[in-house]
């Protein structure tokens, strides 16, 4: 099969997902900017969660690695970042929980609302904020197409005739098969995605410092 061909195969795939695609973009960009404004807004609650969080994710553990034994190689960066993203931010959170087919919303929900209050007032320089929002189309939109993925099996175990077949068994695989077509995007695009970030943060540094404080 051809490069084009298996890619072909892939976005037919996706449009077949077209609707819920288009609830979780909308749903990444809504919970995103509501972040942002809750924290504009000075809503003490979140405030107090949002200064929480910043002290804390200098000490992640998945961060480490990054500003640690590979702080030296930017490929090795990328390969990490792509592959963290990948296994963990795609698969084990977005597709393996749609099992439990409304996990992929919540989660699309919870990971969005973060990032918008931790990002929002932090560096606003064209540089930061042209890593930020590239970062977050690629990421959120390869999340995008997982959570699709997840959302789909759940819904398949619930429901075997919405994938036109007699049997639960019958359907999950049915519904495999396209979550293996649409991880073809997946993953170009979030390896994308590690190529943008990582490279921009070489160059740039971390958007977010040690002691950074909110937005006055």
């Amino acid at each position: 099969m051809s490069i084009g061909t298996y890619y072909a195969e892939a976005l037919q795939t996706a449009k077949k997902f077209k609707n819920l695609l288009v609830f979780f973009v909308l749903t990444h960009t809504v919970l995103l900017a509501f972040g942002q404004w809750m924290v504009a807004s000075k809503n003490p609650g979140v405030l107090a969660f949002r200064a929480a969080q910043l002290k804390e994710i200098q000490n992640l553990p998945y961060l480490k690695p990054l500003t640690g034994a590979l702080a030296d190689s930017l490929a090795l960066k990328i390969l990490y970042t792509f592959f963290f993203n990948l296994v963990f931010g795609a698969f084990f959170s977005t597709t393996l929980t749609g099992l439990v087919f409304f996990f992929p919303y919540v989660i699309a929900v919870w990971r969005s609302f973060i990032v918008g209050i931790l990002v929002f007032g932090l560096n606003s320089s064209a540089s930061a904020m042209i890593v930020f929002y590239g970062t977050f189309i690629l990421e959120f939109g390869a999340y995008s197409i997982s959570s699709a993925a997840g959302t789909d099996l759940g819904l398949s175990l619930l429901s075997p005739g919405r994938k036109g077949k007699a049997t639960r068994a019958e359907a999950v695989r049915e519904s495999m098969r396209d979550m293996a077509k649409l991880y073809r995007l997946v993953i170009i695009i979030l390896f994308l995605s590690a190529v943008w970030e990582i490279s921009w943060l070489q160059y740039l540094g971390p958007l977010i410092k040690p002691g950074e404080g909110l937005p006055q």
